[in-house]
């Protein structure tokens, strides 16, 4: 890591007001692990990665659908017979939030977001898809959680397990990221990022029952950096050929980004092709990128979310600053 690019970081968390950012770099072999921040503390290294665990549930499909346990143009009707929309929707729909489903198990505006969370029941969940009629305009883009709860649900009921089991079982056990959790009371308590709001207040541990799989798992920038990693071919061949499936394009829609499962896909005249996803509780957010073209990938971890007004001004964004900083370590890599 160059001086110019540590500033730019450095800059940014500083405008930003972060506690702490753990980054992950990686590029043609050579890996960078840096924190930043205003309170950094070497102990903390677990964040909530929020809506990017998204991308285990992805590869969770991926991982039955090469095993002819289940098929990506599935009906929901096979798994889930009872739903009233069962018929209406497929597998490859949930993982590419084109089913249709609104994006949260709530109706109306929602006072007090992190109470209606942490107070959310597993009888809300199964009531609130109970109480749905035919999804909306099936078919279209329209971000899920509550889909994508639903898949990560349904394929851990169809093999018997619970969904955290299973995304252990089939995904993070092989790879060997043993220190990726849903609970944050698998560790020890001094190692866990403390999230802020907007306005730095601290908020409490992120809790969302029944809607794990759309993002409530916990891990280190060194762990996806594994996860990323295992995109890139680094895992073997086996793993590189699976993880390509789910950053393939599943669903093109002119008005954004192409879907892959899960992932978000975008090029870049430096980095090329790449996928990337964000995720965001109500005190933590992250992104991670994967530029297979270039060997490069970043994860970004920070305990604070930006402000309201923040989120309309790219200075502020976790995310472009991340793009930013992998096009230059890729470029700056590319012209020595």
């Amino acid at each position: 890591m160059n001086k110019q690019l540590e500033d730019k970081i450095q800059a940014w968390v500083t405008q930003s007001s972060i506690p702490q950012l753990d980054m992950g770099l990686w590029h043609h072999g050579r890996v960078h692990h840096l924190s930043y921040g205003c309170e950094t503390k070497s102990e903390v290294d677990v964040f909530e990665i929020g809506s990017v665990g998204k991308t285990f549930t992805a590869t969770l499909l991926a991982v039955f659908a090469e095993h002819n346990l289940v098929h990506l143009n599935d009906e929901l009707a096979r798994y889930k017979p009872d739903l009233p929309f069962a018929k209406d929707i497929t597998l490859l729909q949930l993982a590419t939030h084109t089913s249709g489903l609104p994006r949260d198990p709530f109706k109306g505006f929602i006072l007090g977001g992190d109470k209606a969370l942490r107070k959310f029941s597993h009888a809300d969940y199964t009531n609130f898809l109970n109480g749905l009629n035919k999804p909306l305009k099936s078919g279209k883009f329209n971000y899920s959680n509550i889909g994508m709860a639903l898949l990560g649900n349904l394929l851990a009921d169809h093999m018997g397990s619970s969904y955290e089991d299973a995304v252990k079982k089939y995904i993070l056990e092989p790879l060997g990221m043993t220190d990726t959790h849903i609970s944050f009371t698998a560790y020890a308590e001094q190692r866990l990022a403390t999230g802020h709001n907007g306005n730095g207040k601290v908020v409490p541990h992120f809790q969302w029952n029944s809607m794990e799989p759309a993002g409530l798992w916990r891990s280190t920038s060194k762990d996806m950096m594994v996860f990323l990693k295992a995109h890139l071919g680094y895992s073997g061949e086996r793993w590189k050929n699976l993880l390509a499936k789910t950053t393939a394009a599943a669903f093109n829609d002119p008005k954004c980004d192409d879907i892959g499962l899960a992932w978000m896909l975008s090029s870049h005249d430096v980095l090329g092709d790449f996928a990337w996803h964000n995720g965001q509780t109500m005190g933590q957010k992250s992104v991670v990128i994967c530029a297979k073209n270039s060997d490069a990938a970043i994860v970004m971890l920070s305990n604070k979310v930006p402000k309201f007004w923040q989120n309309f001004f790219p200075g502020y964004s976790i995310e472009n600053l991340s793009a930013e900083i992998l096009k230059s370590f890729t470029y700056g890599k590319q012209s020595d």
